[in-house]
């Protein structure tokens, strides 16, 4: 087999420092992914997941429920997940991000498994017909302005243990979902690189699991977020405290409890209809009880991260 010729103007050697620098990288954000992973191995069961992650008890959702806003007064948070974690703290800090930011996340990380590459190249028409969103020049600006607050969103982490006097901090990490965007206004091509530092602490568990067509069919926000969360549950029936349900997916939770019971009931019904739940109920202790239907599961070609997707080598 004859040798792959050089690269006009780059010599071999070159070439071959150029892929190990960026193996290299990569190679720092596995091991540093190891670490997190075992220092959480290590606590109680509860308490071994992130709160990005959509888990009943410990789970912190980044994206939330929001009307219109205006592009010059979008406002700034900071989420964090408190100290009541064993394994540590997790803080969410840049703009605020809504259930359309999620829906244009997944479309990203649909299209970059079927690139197979965390850096790609594809166009906002491409995000749009994903995302199941209207032809309309407003939609390609929503989408772009999207990119740019995944882009600015950093995601901290710290990991401790022991409690009180005793706490020791072991470990600090910082990083964003998206590492670039670039769009180019003249022939409307769009780069996007991922940040590994994402992919291998949070995608994989945050998004392997969601059906992207059957999400981009629900019409209500809250049902998309209700079923994110409920995506992440292992059992087919549930049970939870309703204003504990309200929290995990960022519903105000101040409002008097009838009208809290009748949103989340009106959402709940959406997924019913729609054939994910068998039944819902809100009991009259305020305890949400669904059960799944037996047909929930993901088809394998309609999840956003297949098994053998670009994130499974990509670090």
């Amino acid at each position: 087999m004859a040798n792959r010729p050089d690269l006009p103007g780059q010599p071999k050697d070159e070439i071959i420092d150029d892929v190990s620098r960026r193996l290299r990288g990569y190679r720092m954000i596995r091991d540093a992914s190891d670490y997190v992973k075992k220092h959480i191995s290590r606590q109680p069961p509860v308490q071994r997941f992130f709160s990005f992650m959509p888990t009943m008890l410990t789970r912190v959702s980044p994206f939330h429920l929001r009307g219109r806003i205006k592009a010059d007064s979008w406002p700034l948070v900071r989420l964090d997940s408190g100290e009541a974690n064993s394994w540590g703290r997790m803080r969410v800090i840049g703009e605020l991000l809504v259930i359309f930011d999620e829906t244009v996340l997944f479309s990203v990380l649909a299209l970059m498994s079927k690139n197979r590459s965390d850096a790609f190249t594809t166009n906002l028409d491409d995000i749009r017909r994903l995302a199941k969103m209207p032809d309309a020049p407003s939609a390609s600006r929503s989408i772009w302005q999207s990119i740019r607050r995944l882009a600015g969103t950093r995601i901290d982490l710290e990991l401790t243990s022991g409690k009180g006097r005793k706490k020791k901090s072991h470990k600090e990490l910082v990083g964003s979902i998206l590492s670039f965007a670039d769009l180019n206004r003249e022939d409307g091509s769009l780069q996007i690189i991922v940040n590994p530092y994402f992919l291998e602490l949070y995608a994989e568990s945050f998004v392997t699991n969601i059906d992207l067509q059957f999400r981009a069919g629900l019409k209500s926000d809250l049902s998309k977020a209700l079923y994110r969360f409920y995506q992440g549950q292992y059992h087919l029936e549930s049970e939870i405290d309703m204003l504990r349900l309200a929290r995990a997916v960022n519903l105000e939770t101040h409002r008097e409890p009838s009208k809290l019971r009748t949103k989340i009931r009106k959402g709940l019904r959406e997924l019913e209809e729609k054939g994910y739940f068998e039944q819902t109920q809100i009991d009259k202790n305020r305890m949400v009880c669904t059960r799944k239907s037996a047909d929930t599961a993901v088809r394998k070609e309609t999840q956003i991260l297949a098994p053998d997707s670009a994130l499974a080598g990509t670090v």
